[in-house]
């Protein structure tokens, strides 16, 4: 988080560009210091720095709270909502934005459009006796390349932890049968959704979404279902295609880096253990399945943005504290 704030004070001091970022703190623990206070603040005129929190009795009142310490989506709306830029940037704390990509934010944004670019994941160290440069994560070699058309390994393909093996059921040829045909079931829809729904660039979205304030509130922000973030990113471009939303995919050196992280703390293509803790805590996630079926649902209706939130999506109605952290001098 604190390289994710540094990047973006010396990006906007080298661009000289005007940055509102609205951190959102989500359920802060009461025996800590709140992020305004906890992270350092660099001097930079050009970026506007508000910090919201959404505090634990308001946290509490969701289903799985107890399992689910942090409601992503929920909370991107909150800040969404409280956005007074033209454009937002919908993005997480363990983010970088390539120079290149910075360049062409300046250059004048289409209203009604959403901007995509690849993910780059990269490991840093952070045992050192200082924290890297953003500068020197950025250049860091890249593991995975989250792209519109897959995943791609340019250091070669990790192994793949397999999930345990299921016990054997009582009847186990019927059990086999059953499989059997229920995956046949899921490859042909995947095979229908492939020729149905648009390509659009739903890999690591979550990352980076960015479209106008008007749009944004067009689509009511993401879901906001109490469950785990898993394809709640996609939902959103899905909505904003299906409201005649341009969809324009930037190509790397325009690139959102990612700095890799435990496994398991969030999703990693090789591991299954995210899913394993979720399934443990009994936390809800949207299934490929039926992030599908809404896919269809969006992009085959009439058309228009078909919001799923109410009228008070990101919590428009409360009154939640904000700080405004000022650099030390």
């Amino acid at each position: 988080m604190q390289l994710f704030v540094d990047g973006l004070a010396d990006q906007s001091r080298r661009f000289d560009m005007p940055i509102e970022l609205v951190l959102v703190e989500w359920n802060p623990p009461a025996d800590r210091p709140s992020l305004a206070e906890a992270l350092r603040w660099e001097q930079a005129d050009q970026l506007q720095r508000r910090v919201v929190t959404v505090p634990h009795d308001v946290h509490r009142t969701y289903p799985h709270a107890d399992g689910l310490p942090l409601f992503q989506m929920i909370g991107k709306n909150v800040g969404i909502r409280r956005s007074k830029a033209p454009f937002v940037l919908a993005t997480n704390i363990d983010i970088l934005l390539t120079d290149e990509l910075f360049d062409f934010l300046q250059k004048g944004l289409r209203a009604n459009a959403m901007y995509r670019v690849d993910r780059h994941d990269v490991l840093a160290s952070f045992d050192g006796p200082r924290l890297p440069t953003p500068a020197e994560c950025r250049a860091l070699p890249v593991l995975r390349e989250h792209r519109r058309d897959g995943l791609r390994y340019p250091q070669g393909a990790p192994p793949v932890a397999r999930p345990r093996p299921a016990p054997a059921a009582p009847n186990h040829e019927r059990f086999d049968i059953q499989r059997t045909i229920k995956e046949l079931s899921r490859m042909t829809m995947a095979a229908w959704d492939r020729v149905v729904l648009p390509k659009l660039h739903t890999s690591g979205c979550g990352d980076f979404t960015l479209t106008s304030r008007d749009a944004w509130f067009a689509m009511h922000g993401y879901p906001e279902w109490a469950a785990y973030s898993w394809h709640m990113d996609g939902v959103a471009l899905f909505q904003a295609y299906a409201g005649g939303v341009e969809m324009i995919n930037l190509q790397p050196p325009m690139a959102a880096i990612h700095l890799e992280h435990g496994e398991g703390s969030g999703w990693t293509p090789e591991s299954r253990r995210l899913f394993d803790r979720l399934d443990a805590a009994g936390v809800p996630y949207l299934s490929t399945a039926e992030y599908r079926k809404l896919a269809r649902k969006l992009v085959q209706g009439p058309r228009g943005f078909h919001p799923i939130n109410g009228s008070d999506w990101g919590l428009a109605s409360m009154d939640l504290p904000e700080k405004h952290p000022r650099p030390a001098r």
